[in-house]
């Protein structure tokens, strides 16, 4: 089965993506088992890079500059419809800095017969010594709670975009991604679609490590952080409406936090604004 993957490249040097540099090291041990793929390199960043394709041993790789910076979203639909044309059947989604081990890539290149109705395999991804995704989704709170184990995810859970693979039938079911995400939330957002069609998840018995700084809001300037809550107020008000009364419970305990230990206070000002906006 092809397989094309997608890296999403922003203001990072394409030989400097940790990405690219563990998927060429990969290579470099075992070109074979890289027959069946096909890399989409969608590059954000401001300037147009060179790419060396020597580098990636006669695999096709299609580069594409966009220096709109339009998100993930439209990353995640181009390579999406080249997918499409080359005859692949899973879209495999990478992040700049993902390290790609040989066990994940052994079991994301050697899928086993799975059901029709799982439409997406993921890894186990660590932050730390904690493990962030996937997550049960029906808790607002779901790294205080029982992690899923691997194998079949019958009860809904959400991952991370990096890692993940999906079903092209899939994509095409459901019209591709969902632009209204065009960054944050998109995750939130494909996994609730998944379980919301009857569809599962396969979570792989490996482990990827990333980093989780988004949240630290030493790092986090306040346009970043309005991106965020943004789309998170529209994926709990408009789709996961469940958790919606509960969410703005925790918006506020959120304010109140960031108010008191959040050097940028407009960031806390920004959450008050929201929620007495919704």
């Amino acid at each position: 089965m092809k397989i094309t993957l997608v890296i999403v490249v922003y203001k990072t040097l394409i030989d400097q993506s940790s990405t690219i540099r563990s998927l060429l090291n990969a290579m470099n041990e075992d070109s074979a088992r890289f027959k069946n793929i096909s890399i989409v390199i969608y590059d954000n960043s401001p300037e147009k890079q060179v790419i060396d394709l020597a580098d990636f041993k006669g695999i096709e790789v299609i580069y594409q500059h966009d220096s709109r910076n339009r998100g993930i979203a439209a990353a995640y639909t181009f390579a999406w419809s080249q997918a499409k044309e080359n005859g692949s059947g899973w879209l495999l989604l990478l992040d700049h800095d993902t390290h790609l081990t040989g066990n994940y890539l052994n079991q994301a290149f050697h899928l086993p017969q799975l059901a029709t109705d799982i439409v997406a395999v993921v890894p186990e991804v660590l932050s730390g010594n904690t493990m962030i995704s996937p997550v049960f989704s029906h808790s607002l709170r779901p790294l205080q709670i029982e992690k899923p184990k691997p194998g079949v995810q019958e009860k809904p859970v959400m991952a991370i975009n990096s890692g993940s693979l999906l079903r092209i039938e899939f994509l095409n079911e459901i019209g591709g991604f969902n632009e209204e995400f065009p960054l944050d939330y998109l995750d939130h957002w494909l996994f609730y679609e998944i379980y919301a069609k009857g569809k599962k998840v396969f979570l792989m018995d490996t482990t990827l490590e990333h980093d989780l700084s988004v949240m630290d809001y030493s790092k986090v300037s306040l346009n970043r952080y309005k991106s965020i809550i943004n789309s998170e107020v529209k994926f709990y008000k408009n789709y996961k409406k469940d958790l919606f009364p509960a969410y703005k419970k925790q918006l506020m305990k959120r304010f109140l936090k960031q108010a008191l230990i959040v050097k940028n206070k407009h960031i806390a000002m920004y959450t008050l604004r929201k929620l007495f906006s919704i």
